[in-house]
């Protein structure tokens, strides 16, 4: 058993022995003094969010796409997508606030953005001295560099540059057979002899064996070709143009997607005229923002085909579209009948 207060004497010892070792050991030199000194944060510290651009703040990487908005455990981000004079989307932010007197600092809005755009900071010295606007924070408040973000986390930086480049160039590759020069058309076959008006007529001098003449025109018949009767020569079969020889190219490659729509800069009521005759997942994909963020976890056509096949009931989920696009989803499938 210890006497009366000998854990505090123990105490001041260790308190004294620093306190001396300290004229000759730096490393018992455990206060620094702020503000003339700094210690270095280390850099997977983190305090409040703030938004990377590249090059300069008109490429930020934020699209205005409200995921972390939407995923905020705390709800103090503000997100308002900026439009032009017409109201088409421009896919970028025209309002982002953060309100860090009630960040929780737990990252998850970085976490969740696809994009990239939203990272920790480590600056610390965050104090004002009002207690309520001046601890907003606003888009230019938090715009920083890439430059920046690697100069505070090096590491991490690195990793999502690589990831960013990565994808760059998967992209450009996918992209190029489509900016390729396209094929030259093959030869047509030389023109058959004499035919009769409106009629393919298998030439006499055909190199066909007479029962390949017969299952040729068979064929041909079954498919709806001949034009004459059944009872009709075999050596004088005559078919309807046009030619399956011209058919052949054009089954080489399938057709492309045509979705006018698809273009974040058209507004609402010009997506949906250009869908107004299409099938209702087409339309369903048009009354979408265009961006493809991804933040429904679809992309905008995997978004269409899940709603108008029943995989996805929530007509909520587009967040760049915000209560427009839901209004017309709601509206469409009201117009189907599926509501």
């Amino acid at each position: 058993m210890g006497f009366l207060g000998k854990g505090l004497f123990q105490g001041m010892a260790v308190t004294a022995r620093n306190f001396v070792g300290s004229y000759f050991d730096k490393e018992r030199m455990v206060t620094v003094q702020y503000p003339e000194e700094r210690v270095q944060v280390p850099e997977n510290s983190r305090t409040f969010p703030f938004l990377v651009f590249d090059n300069t703040a008109d490429h930020m990487r934020c699209v205005g796409c409200k995921i972390c908005e939407e995923e905020c455990p705390p709800q103090c981000i503000y997100i308002v997508m900026d439009r032009d004079e017409n109201g088409k989307p421009l896919q970028r932010p025209k309002v982002f606030d953060i309100d860090i007197s009630v960040c929780m600092q737990c990252q998850i809005c970085v976490e969740v953005c696809p994009f990239e755009a939203i990272k920790m900071d480590n600056n610390y010295e965050k104090s004002q001295y009002d207690r309520f606007d001046d601890l907003v924070e606003r888009l230019p408040d938090l715009l920083k560099s890439n430059e920046y973000y690697n100069h505070i986390k090096p590491a991490e930086a690195s990793a999502v540059d690589a990831k960013l480049k990565a994808e760059a160039d998967k992209k450009a590759k996918k992209a190029a057979p489509a900016k390729a020069a396209p094929k030259p058309a093959a030869p047509k076959p030389a023109a058959a002899p004499a035919p009769v008006a409106g009629r393919l007529v298998i030439p006499e001098d055909a190199p066909f064996t007479p029962e390949q003449r017969a299952w040729l025109a068979g064929f041909l018949s079954s498919a709806g070709a001949v034009a004459g009767p059944a009872t009709a020569p075999v050596e004088s079969a005559a078919v309807e143009l046009p030619a399956v020889e011209e058919a052949a190219p054009d089954t080489e490659a399938a057709p492309a997607v045509d979705t006018p729509w698809h273009d974040p800069g058209l507004a609402m009521p010009q997506r949906m005229d250009l869908a107004k005759e299409r099938p209702l997942a087409d339309k369903l994909m048009a009354a979408m923002a265009q961006t493809d963020c991804h933040a429904c976890g679809y992309d905008c056509r995997g978004y269409a085909d899940a709603i108008a096949g029943g995989a996805e009931s929530d007509l909520s989920l587009c967040l760049p579209g915000e209560g427009e696009t839901a209004g017309m989803l709601e509206q469409l499938m009201k117009e189907a009948g599926k509501v």
